[in-house]
């Protein structure tokens, strides 16, 4: 009888006989994550442009942009092809100074833009005139509060029009809300002082303060030309 007992025993202290794994089928793979559909894969790409498409928009419309300058009219101050990091949060907070280098808009002045669509171009010029100041041209000569900026004009424009010159204009004093922007090579330059006062629709003229993108701060490209803007 206690042969019987051990045995039992035995039996019963034995180890389990673990189950054969199940066998697989022969070409198929263990099942894995599901895999995402075409049309899902396609919708997260697009979320995430957007998303990204927006937070540079965010980024160029509030904080900064970079602009690459394009011509000759700011000549010796800054140089075709030079990139320029242009603060925009300073200017919407604080506004523009009298001398200050600043990334604006022209009126009814657009250009092609990404897929075709027109945007406002961009032009680089220094804040010669603000709110309150009084804007004058004769004989081809512009006045900023009695001051000539570009006297050099005044002999070509006697000899061509000794009775004036036809886009002379003023006196006239800035608006609340109105700048007089200039390049800084004076004689290769379209800007502020390309205006007909008496025609509301005139080529350049006064600029508003929504026009201006914001303040050229440092060249920051080429890297031998690296500067800050004065």
């Amino acid at each position: 009888m206690n042969d019987d007992i051990r045995k039992e025993e035995e039996l019963t202290n034995a180890p389990e006989a673990e189950a054969p794994e199940a066998a697989q089928p022969e070409g198929e793979k263990p099942e894995g994550k599901p895999k995402k559909s075409v049309g899902r894969e396609i919708r997260e790409w697009v979320v995430a442009l957007a998303a990204a498409v927006l937070i540079a928009l965010l980024i160029r419309t509030f904080l900064f942009t970079l602009i690459r300058v394009d011509g000759h009219s700011m000549d010796d101050t800054l140089h075709n092809g030079e990139r320029l990091f242009v603060s925009v949060l300073d200017v919407r907070l604080s506004g523009v100074e009298r001398g200050d280098v600043v990334i604006c808009h022209y009126p009814n002045r657009t250009s092609p833009g990404l897929f075709g669509i027109e945007t406002q171009t961009n032009f680089v010029k220094r804040v010669r005139g603000v709110p309150g100041d009084v804007v004058e041209r004769k004989n081809n000569v512009t006045y900023i509060n009695g001051e000539a900026i570009d006297p050099e004009n005044a002999l070509k424009s006697l000899i061509l029009y000794p009775d004036g010159h036809p886009d002379d204009y003023g006196p006239y004093t800035l608006g609340e809300d109105e700048y007089f922007v200039v390049g800084d090579n004076v004689y290769n330059s379209h800007d502020s002082r390309d205006w007909n006062d008496s025609d509301p629709s005139g080529d350049v003229g006064p600029i508003t303060g929504d026009m201006i993108v914001g303040r050229a701060r440092f060249v920051f490209w080429p890297l031998s030309e690296i500067r800050s803007i004065d």
